[in-house]
């Protein structure tokens, strides 16, 4: 997804990409290194330069507002993409998407089954990695097609996780 944010006179070019589940953000061609995730209550939690930011985000038509630390920023924004789809962050990717481990780790509970109806941020199964256990969460609505794992598997990188439409 490429947009094209304006604030008064200056203008910035924003790409965000998605590779194996990993986000990639480039700003004006350069590539920006932060980690982000949208939290359950809609607000967006982000790591950049290794400073933690909480950052509420409010887009509207071809404005956005992204207010966090006492700070707010209004832009304009330009998607060539969004006169053909308005479809919401929820509704992802159309089509089939898989999901791919991360990290290595064992798969600790899965909490859907195929054919299972599943909401954006739904908890699909937990995969404990480094003693942490993390969710693996719905990054769209849709239903599950195909599950590869079982409670108790080890996992590496990459390997087939489950798969959603």
């Amino acid at each position: 997804m490429i947009l094209q944010m304006r604030s008064g006179a200056d203008c910035v070019e924003v790409e965000i990409t998605s590779i194996n589940g990993k986000q990639r953000v480039m700003v004006n061609g350069a590539e920006v290194v932060c980690d982000f995730v949208r939290l359950p209550d809609g607000h967006y939690s982000m790591i950049l330069d290794g400073r933690v930011y909480d950052l509420a985000v409010d887009v509207e038509d071809n404005k956005c507002q992204v207010s966090g630390g006492g700070v707010r920023h209004e832009f304009g924004i330009a998607d060539p993409r969004r006169l053909s789809s308005l479809k919401t962050v929820e509704e992802g990717v159309s089509g089939l998407q898989r999901l791919s481990a991360e990290m290595p780790g064992k798969v600790v509970r899965v909490l859907v089954a195929p054919g299972d109806a599943v909401d954006y941020g739904q908890g699909l199964m937990v995969i404990e990695a480094m003693k942490m256990q993390n969710e693996i969460r719905s990054p769209k609505k849709g239903t599950i097609k195909e599950i590869s794992v079982k409670d108790g598997i080890a996992v590496s990188t990459g390997d087939f996780l489950l798969s959603l439409e």
